[in-house]
């Protein structure tokens, strides 16, 4: 048996042999392959040592094919066409796709994306469904696993089996309730730090690049609430004297919903960047690059 290695050669000379069956004629066979008399005379003479038979003998009328060749032929003949057929560019037709493809996103990253997402589907892949399932600090075994095909909105890593793309990109601003005592006082990093906070964190850990910023000028803040969920906070501020540190598109989207006045911070914060991250194995899939492709256009207008 031939080893692996072995393959791609061995595929070369089933190549000259369909063509030395078709032209019966070594000059020819060559001129069709685009290689030369002397190497298509070689392929040959390996050929013919790999079946153990001469293949092709002169005859009254040239080159003859011997019984052997001419059982050969068709069977090449398939495989060829075989290969060709496995190595041919996939073309994906979103129309006729199905299956379901899982994200894991927080809930205001799902909330910004799904609902334009849901109508470009509809319109271009209606048998492919989307499921939505929460962050979790586990996505990359989850990636790993399989159990997601997709995160976004939170930062990715960068394992050698890991993929991602810039996607998210926003400004903080603070939300306070309509009416709060703090918008008719000092607006200043220490007046900021002063007031009791709302901390939305997926991972239980502390407040980033806030708290970071805070700490340069030798300030911490009071977290009077903790919670998981991005796209509730601004509604519990609404109701609360908390104040919100969040993504501006967030607070500006829940503004025109809800009793909520939105301000810069009093301080310099790093933008927010989030991509989307992908495993290695889903690279190359037609469906999930066409996948990928159609939410970066929607978020990133491409």
């Amino acid at each position: 048996m031939a080893e692996l290695g072995d393959i791609g050669h061995d595929l070369n000379l089933l190549v000259s042999l369909h063509a030395l069956l078709e032209e019966r004629h070594v000059s020819r066979a060559a001129v069709r392959l685009g290689i030369s008399q002397p190497t298509m005379s070689r392929a040959l003479s390996r050929l013919r040592e790999m079946f153990d038979d001469p293949l092709l003998v002169r005859g009254k009328s040239g080159m003859e094919a011997t019984a052997r060749a001419l059982e050969l032929g068709p069977q090449v003949d398939a495989l060829l066409r075989d290969v060709r057929e496995l190595v041919r560019p996939v073309r994906f037709d979103p129309s006729a796709a199905t299956g379901r493809i899982c994200i894991a996103a927080p809930d205001v990253v799902a909330y910004m994306i799904v609902p334009r997402l849901l109508r470009r589907l509809a319109a271009e892949a209606p048998g492919l469904d989307l499921e939505i399932v929460q962050w979790s600090p586990k996505w990359r075994r989850k990636l790993d696993e399989g159990a997601i095909d997709l995160t976004v909105g939170i930062p990715g890593g960068s394992e050698a089996n890991l993929r991602s793309r810039a996607l998210v990109e926003s400004r903080w601003v603070c939300a306070l309730r309509s009416g709060h005592p703090a918008l008719e006082a000092p607006w200043t990093p220490a007046s900021f730090a002063e007031l009791d906070h709302i901390l939305v964190s997926l991972t239980g850990r502390g407040g980033g690049p806030i708290d970071a910023a805070l700490a340069e000028r030798g300030l911490s803040r009071r977290i009077g609430l903790r919670v998981p969920y991005p796209l509730m906070s601004p509604l519990l501020v609404a109701e609360t004297d908390l104040i919100l540190t969040t993504p501006e598109w967030l607070a500006r989207k829940l503004s025109k919903q809800v009793a909520i006045v939105v301000r810069d911070p009093p301080l310099s914060l790093p933008p927010i960047r989030a991509p989307m991250v992908w495993h290695e194995r889903s690279h190359r899939d037609p469906r999930h690059r066409w996948f990928r492709q159609v939410v970066a256009e929607l978020v990133l207008g491409e």
